[in-house]
């Protein structure tokens, strides 16, 4: 009941998501060695382990993070890059973080961008 009350919550903030939501992989990889910046990882365990990950990023689960949220009050005041495979979920998860006053983005395309990116590099 409450991941279904989770996703419907999201699925109506995302309804005012606007583009200023969203940061290219080139803008994002800018922020990588920067302590005031955290990646935040919403891919599953299963995806963290075995597809990598971004340096230093930190895994909690969409499915998670509104139990977790409390774990993340440090990163208030600073910048969140949130992302997943593909950018789907991460979307889900930065309008999370805004309703709750968190300054989050998302990597547009996820991880799978990054990895592109990565390999063109």
């Amino acid at each position: 009941m409450i991941k279904k009350s989770f996703y419907c919550l999201v699925f109506f903030l995302l309804a005012g998501c606007k583009e200023e939501n969203n940061i290219k992989v080139e803008q994002a990889i800018k922020y990588l060695n920067d302590e005031a910046v955290l990646f935040l990882d919403v891919r599953t365990q299963n995806e963290f382990n075995y597809d990598g990950s971004i340096k230093n990023a930190l895994l909690i689960p969409v499915n998670q993070l509104g139990k977790k949220l409390t774990m993340l009050e440090y990163y208030k005041d600073k910048k969140i890059i949130v992302y997943c495979k593909t950018g789907r979920r991460s979307k889900l998860a930065t309008a999370f973080l805004k309703k709750n006053n968190f300054q989050a983005v998302t990597i547009q395309g996820g991880f799978l961008a990054w990895e592109k990116h990565s390999k063109l590099n």
